[in-house]
């Protein structure tokens, strides 16, 4: 038996240590609560939850009154048998999802939270369906594997069904797999997988392998559940301003399981966009296969199980460029046409479950996910701008649970490694930007970025403390070590900008940028946290859910950078705080991330069965600044980006810079090389980081009804998200009304970062009846109000003096209505259907391109309307409709054949995306590509046993 004493040390220590850490993760497990009352008064005895399809069993002790707290329990079904005074009681099976905190009373059989059959205290067994969750004030809903296996599926990517619930925006691009809450970017999201923490902390899009990625990040054969949390989730959750999925990975059980599966798609199961049929009427080609195989079982009956899984994914792909403006048309017709976007990843998955007792429980599992893409093309961007991306993500994870009398132990191990790698195909063509119409020529971006990390996080649930009322105590602590690996070059093949409304027209480049040389960088962070939640039991009725979590990180901030003595020089000259200047000494890790959460949950109902509950909560959230945004400091320190200013006849350019005389040979790297030997380069760009930086928080309230009726539940929340700290640059020689020019050292161009602020105000509503096969069907509602805002444009906001001088642009669209529903037909054919019905994205206006206008807003020339950036709705809306019908046929006793066909977007909606986005071009406001999918069949079978 492992040693209860390191067990227990292990819980003593998270209780107590309070060094700098940074927060826990999320819970991968669930709880049951509950009180015996037929159980003679001080009755000795126990309440033992058996997993049926393991073997595995968990026993805690029945308290004196009657209670019981089952805590740390791995989804799935259980049967529920409580004994006193050495006599079995009553026995009842129900079914449990990951991060759920239940009430089951067994008292006369009869269990409060779930419709069950009616029994009594002399041993007869009772069987209940799954138990529904209402005394929690998360704003939560889980993700069942019914809806994972049935629901219409275009990609296998198991996040786009946390679009079933209320508040989430998953991607109506087909090509990006990420989410977003609240209005805020995906960055501010987080992915837990059995516990282990998949933030991305150099990139974009929240977790590791989805910056603009259409990689699934994990195979959605493993995974058997998940949990969506878009609000008031408890201190035990980390790093996410937003909302934060947490999944659970399937396991062996005592008996072998396996499948073989295969969904093909082809080119003539495909509609032809009308922007490809405008390039060319023959359809291009296209052909795609998600196939894989998974199998587990018993090694050691009741003690050692294995699952094991591989998933792939090939796409022959394409993108159409449709560039469309009509004024140009015929000089950028031979750019037009439909070309391949190939794609291929393979994931690999494994699991060992251990049993040893019925005190402990081991899982080692090891994940690999590989893809390469071709990405950076379509819309108005050329196809010889494309690039080839690499994704690699390796997971080894080693988590083990102990259990007390009175407490549950849960210790985690966790080392990642994630690599990103893009890469231009044709290094050696200049890229050249014709501002509002087209990108033609080259990509100009080279990277290879790599982020490891090692975690051990230490979890200690306390089960059985009184006190005014029940309570279940957790806390604990995570330790974690993440390494960066940093090289880039975005400017490593010319680009040059073509102005419309310059004297140069499209003849002569206005200016280019150019770094002959990459950029590297090594960072080492530690991130720490502790927190402790109690989940409070003041009454029957009311429940509180008080907790407080502390996160800490030693170089969030590049803390040891040191700013050269010429930029330094530049800051002083520009008058711009000493803050901006970097010792290497006077940069210190933020210690304020105090993170208080309050919730309550409030029976209301006239019997007191939980059937009515008020529920509502508020805390502070603490994110994190990727990486790439803070780095750009020491790459633009490293080797400077030349700026270059061309004209016909050198007169300066409409930014009053000194231009150079075009020449053809100027469009060449070999030609500013020259310029730049030549002393006639531009000044370059610098990039100063505040030693003050702090990072991103949100603070967020909720109210909200939760009512049951037999299987329906029903939910009304309103929500309220503020995010403060949200990273960007701006200018910092345009602190006064008009762009200033850099008086000391090579320079022109000089960004300094500062926050901008982001506001939500959102109604949600959910409404759901779980499938069963007793019932034969089922249906989840799921309807979002958003009215979301931000200061500012993305990481650059550099079309006003400041992000607060921006107008409040529109960041969500306004309604979004997620309908799904699955149904059992004769003969045992399943049919199920996904219907999204959106207002529409926004999408930025833009007024201008030059950044000197004396109301801080881009502009066209001096007459030019003196506006800026702002976003309104994509006017088109969005509406999918996806069915999915099923048969499977039974043989052999175990073995099963399923064949499937879905079918995507039925009604070929148009859902059109790429908008023409200045104002000034004759067809601004037009769109340019489809986005998501149009009407398309996808044919599959799956043999399993």
């Amino acid at each position: 038996m492992l040693s209860k004493h390191i067990a227990m040390a292990l819980g003593l220590a998270a209780a107590a240590v309070l060094a700098p850490t940074a927060a826990l993760a999320q819970s991968s497990t669930a709880t049951i609560r509950g009180h015996v009352t037929n159980a003679p008064a001080q009755a000795s005895g126990e309440v033992v939850a058996t997993n049926v399809n393991t073997g595995f069993a968990a026993r805690v002790p029945l308290r004196e009154n009657g209670t019981y707290t089952l805590a740390g329990l791995s989804p799935g079904t259980y049967r529920i048998d409580a004994t006193a005074n050495g006599t079995h009681a009553v026995s009842q099976t129900v079914t449990v999802q990951i991060g759920q905190s239940l009430v089951l009373d067994l008292d006369g059989g009869v269990a409060t939270a779930a419709p069950a059959n009616a029994a009594n205290l002399e041993g007869v067994t009772v069987s209940a369906n799954s138990l529904i969750e209402t005394r929690t004030s998360e704003v939560a809903s889980n993700i069942t594997t019914q809806q994972i296996r049935d629901l219409p599926q275009n990609s296998r990517n198991f996040l786009n069904f946390a679009g079933l619930t209320p508040g989430i925006s998953t991607p109506k691009d087909k090509n990006s797999k990420s989410f977003s809450a609240g209005g805020q970017p995906s960055n501010q999201t987080n992915v837990f997988i059995d516990g282990a923490n998949l933030k991305n902390n150099i990139l974009q899009g929240g977790l590791v392998g989805q910056d603009g990625s259409r990689g699934n990040p994990f195979s959605q054969e493993a995974i058997q559940e998940f949990r969506v949390l878009t609000q008031n989730y408890k201190a035990e959750y980390e790093q996410a301003g937003t909302a934060i999925v947490s999944a659970v990975t399937k396991s062996g059980t005592n008996e072998f399981h396996g499948s073989v599966y295969d969904f093909l798609q082809t080119r003539g199961m495909v509609t032809q966009d009308e922007f490809s049929r405008q390039v060319s009427d023959q359809k291009p080609a296209y052909r795609r296969q998600q196939y894989g195989a998974s199998l587990g079982g018993p090694i050691i009956k009741d003690k050692l199980q294995f699952f094991i899984n591989f998933e792939g994914n090939k796409e022959d792909a394409n993108k159409t460029v449709f560039i469309n403006n009509p004024t140009y048309a015929d000089r950028f017709a031979q750019y037009n046409g439909t070309f391949a976007a190939p794609f291929d990843e393979k994931v690999y998955f494994g699991k060992l479950s251990w049993h040893p007792d019925d005190k402990n429980d081991v899982d080692l599992s090891y994940s690999n996910r590989k893809d390469q893409e071709t990405i950076n093309f379509g819309g108005t961007t050329a196809y010889e701008g494309r690039q080839e991306r690499l994704n690699k993500v390796t997971d080894l994870l080693l988590k083990w649970q102990y259990r007390g009398d009175a407490f549950v132990n849960e210790l985690l191990l966790d080392r990642g490694d994630y690599k990103y790698n893009p890469h231009p195909v044709n290094p050696d063509i200049p890229s050249q930007n014709f501002i509002g119409i087209a990108q033609i020529g080259g990509s100009s971006s080279v990277q290879q970025k790599q982020q490891n990390n090692f975690t051990l996080r230490d979890d200690v649930t306390f089960d059985d403390v009184n006190w005014h009322g029940q309570h279940v105590i957790k806390t604990g602590i995570k330790i974690a070590t993440v390494n960066q690996h940093l090289l880039e070059n975005n400017s490593s093949t010319p680009q040059y900008s073509y102005r419309p409304d310059a004297p140069t027209g499209l003849d002569i480049p206005y200016s280019a940028v150019y770094s002959p040389d990459g950029k590297t960088a090594s960072l080492k962070n530690k991130q720490y946290g502790i927190y402790v939640q109690d989940d409070w039991d003041v009454t029957d009725r009311l429940q509180l859910n008080l907790g407080v979590r502390w996160d800490y990180e030693t170089n969030a901030i590049n803390r040891f950078y040191v700013t050269p003595d010429d930029q330094a020089a530049v800051v002083r000259a520009l008058g711009l705080p000493d803050s901006y200047i970097s010792n290497g000494h006077n940069r210190s890790a933020y210690k304020g991330e105090v993170q208080p959460r309050l919730g309550f949950s409030l029976d209301v109902s006239p019997d007191a069965d939980q059937s009515t509950t008020v529920f509502g909560g508020a805390g502070r959230y603490y994110d994190r600044t990727p990486y790439d945004n803070i780095i750009q400091e020491s790459f633009h320190a490293q080797f400077p980006y030349y700026n270059f200013f061309f004209s016909a006849n050198g007169a300066p350019n409409l930014e009053g810079n000194p231009t150079t005389v075009w020449q053809p040979q100027y469009l060449t790297r070999a030609g500013l090389d020259g310029l730049i030997q030549g002393g006639n380069a531009g000044g370059g760009e610098i990039d100063l980081l505040n030693n003050k930086t702090k990072p991103p928080y949100t603070d967020q309230f909720s109210l909200g009804v939760r009512q049951t009726m037999g299987d329906w539940v029903g939910s009304l929340t309103l929500s309220r998200l503020l995010g403060y700290r949200q990273f960007t640059w701006i200018f910092g020689n345009r602190p006064a009304p008009d762009y200033t020019s850099v008086p000391v050292g090579a320079y022109n161009t000089v960004l300094i970062n500062t926050t901008k602020k982001y506001t939500s105000s959102s109604v949600l509503i959910g409404i759901d009846k779980p499938y069963t096969d007793a019932s034969g069907w089922g249906v989840g509602i799921a309807y979002t109000y958003t009215n979301a805002k931000k200061q500012g444009n993305d990481a650059y906001s550099l079309d006003y003096a400041t992000p607060g001088a921006y107008p409040w642009g529109r960041t969500a669209e306004r309604n979004r209505l997620v309908i799904n529903g699955t149904v059992k037909l004769p003969w045992d054919i399943k049919l199920s259907t996904l219907i999204t019905l959106g207002s529409g994205d926004p999408y930025d206006v833009v007024y201008g391109t030059a950044y000197n206008d004396p109301d801080h807003g881009p502009h066209i020339g001096a007459a030019a309307p003196k506006k800026g950036n702002f976003i309104i709705p994509n006017a088109w809306g969005y509406r999918d409709m996806d069915l999915a019908l099923s048969k499977t046929f039974n043989f052999g006793g175990t073995q099963a054949l399923e064949i499937r066909a879905d079918a995507f977007n039925i009604f070929n909606f148009k859902n059109y995306g790429c908008y023409t986005t200045l104002v000034t071009e004759p067809n601004f406001g037009q769109p340019a590509c489809i986005i998501g999918v149009t009407r398309s069949y996808q044919v599959g079978a799956r043999y399993s046993f």
